[in-house]
């Protein structure tokens, strides 16, 4: 049997990025909080609570889904990030 991403598994985006420490400011679907990629002094940081992309205005890191999000936190390959989300079968 071979293991493999399973991304229904995924945590709901909205979830994750609370649990990862952002303090999320506004409502809707594009939220804003300070960046944890940068010193971030001003919330330039834009994620999509339903998709979980994310752009940074300031530093300019960006990726589409929370394991891009969880891979450039915490400095992972792709295979290490799903695993510690708890998607990987």
């Amino acid at each position: 049997m071979s293991s493999k991403f399973r991304r229904d598994w995924l945590p709901n985006p909205l979830s994750y990025f609370d649990d990862a420490g952002l303090r999320l400011i506004g409502r809707g679907r594009w939220r804003t909080a300070l960046c944890p990629f940068h010193d971030d002094r001003s919330p330039s940081l834009s994620v999509n609570v339903e998709t979980g992309g994310f752009i940074c205005h300031a530093c300019g890191i960006k990726g589409g889904d929370i394991v891009s999000f969880h891979q450039q936190l915490h400095r992972l390959g792709f295979r290490e990030a799903v695993q510690g989300l708890g998607a990987w079968a």
